[in-house]
């Protein structure tokens, strides 16, 4: 039962941080694609070229985040895991 709501946030996880990650490459494809148009004559004011950079930054620091807690999420489990068998050894033993 743990494994399957386990398996069922590391689901989510996945698939949010792929869409994620998806959406950031168009939005970084885009905002590079305006740079360039910018540096040849322009179309986006410089204003709105910082803004998209600093919105970019925020989500790639989100989708960061995200791989952390998938990493903090596998390591409690398996830290639960191995106290478990350390309880067990300790009782064996004795």
């Amino acid at each position: 039962m743990v494994n399957n709501k386990m398996n069922d946030k590391y689901k989510f996880i996945d698939i949010f941080q792929t869409i994620l990650m998806i959406i950031l490459i168009l939005f970084g494809l885009l905002i590079l694609y305006q740079i360039i148009r910018k540096i040849a004559g322009g179309s986006w004011e410089t204003e709105n070229i910082i803004i998209a950079l600093l919105m970019f930054n925020i989500s790639l620091t989100v989708a960061l985040a995200l791989n952390q807690v998938r990493t903090s999420i596998g390591l409690h489990y398996l830290t639960n895991k191995v106290n478990h068998l350390v309880k067990d050894f300790k009782e064996h033993n004795h």
